[in-house]
């Protein structure tokens, strides 16, 4: 309590203000890695289940998206209003004339609102449609879905078709960056508290009569300008790590 109370006040609020940073992190972390779902531009859909459907729903660009899942068939509200049903049928008469003697392979349509939305034909590679000049190829995402201009009412025919066939759930943060943060943030306090005794260790190892030296004024400056630093560097990988997914 002397040594806290011997510190100036840029000192001061460095050591009360990095615990609560730890603390406040350590809580959005938790709070961030348990929210599983599926990933729909840039955003988790949390899934749940209610009445025989799954339901991912989450707040997409200021709107609240729902998609629920009834065996082939997806539904998707936006702010509550209905953007369309999608159901996804299994035809073997689509699949494509170059495909038809290959092994494995399933034509597929996805109607949206009793309309087709999509014709292709599914191998182990990916989804394969006719193309303007050539065919084109669709790789499944297990993960993410995607949307016409990043708008939630517009879903790809690929995330119908990985919301039909059950995502794989994922959750945004990486919990590394909060390991990072947190050892950054330890090591951080102790050069704030222990300053002088750092210096003095420093001055150990250079010359013999450690004890009566003092740190120049560009020492000190020095000092201030690493911990804004530092401090700026520890928020910025908490922030990182909440961003990545």
């Amino acid at each position: 309590m002397k040594r806290f109370r011997e510190m100036d006040w840029y000192r001061r609020t460095l050591v009360i203000l990095l615990p609560v940073l730890v603390i406040g992190f350590s809580i959005v972390y938790i709070t961030t890695l348990r929210k599983w779902g599926f990933y729909y531009i840039d955003t988790i859909l949390v899934k749940s289940e209610a009445g025989g459907s799954v339901v991912y729903s989450g707040e997409v660009h200021d709107k609240e998206t729902v998609f629920t899942v009834t065996g082939n068939t997806v539904s998707l509200t936006v702010d509550g209003k209905d953007a369309g049903t999608y159901t996804y049928v299994e035809d073997h008469s689509v699949i494509m004339e170059s495909m038809k003697d290959e092994t494995g392979v399933t034509g597929i349509v996805i109607y949206k609102d009793g309309k087709e939305f999509l014709t292709a034909t599914r191998d182990r590679f990916g989804l394969w449609h006719p193309g303007d000049d050539e065919t084109a190829a669709m790789m499944p995402s297990e993960t993410k879905g995607s949307a016409e201009g990043n708008d939630p009412a517009h879903p790809t025919a690929m995330t119908i078709y990985t919301l039909v066939k059950g995502p794989v759930l994922t959750h945004r943060g990486n919990g590394q960056f909060w390991l990072i943060g947190t050892v950054l943030s330890i090591v951080f306090i102790i050069t704030v508290i222990f300053a002088q005794e750092l210096f003095d260790l420093c001055m150990m190892l250079v010359i013999k009569d450690y004890y009566s030296s003092e740190p120049t004024n560009l020492e000190l400056v020095g000092r201030y300008v690493y911990w804004t630093v530092g401090l700026i560097v520890i928020v910025t990988v908490y922030v990182i790590g909440l961003a990545l997914s």
